[in-house]
């Protein structure tokens, strides 16, 4: 019987830390989270689309963009900003009957 060696799994890091992005009463919370890490950031709200972006300036601050849907989390892992769906960091719902 062939061995092989199997990969070894790494654990997700849990995120430092996260902001959820609910609409427009979290967007200035959200802002204010991601220009902790990224201060020259610019910000922009579709109320229309219910979207939050982000992009870098003219200064060099460039940087990948974010862009924020409804429920959204932007979380501080790895050393960078992310955009996350709610779902990865929440727990599951219980399916178990009792």
């Amino acid at each position: 019987m062939d061995r092989f060696d199997m990969p070894r799994l790494q654990r997700m890091e849990r995120p430092r830390e996260s902001v959820q992005f609910t609409g427009p009463e979290s967007r200035d919370d959200v802002i204010q989270f991601v220009r902790k890490y990224r201060p020259q950031i610019n910000a922009t709200f579709d109320p229309a689309m219910q979207t939050l972006e982000f992009d870098g300036n003219e200064d060099g601050d460039g940087g990948r963009e974010l862009k924020l849907k409804l429920n959204d989390l932007v979380v501080y892992q790895h050393g960078e900003l992310h955009v996350m769906p709610p779902g990865l960091f929440l727990p599951a719902a219980d399916d178990t009957d009792d």
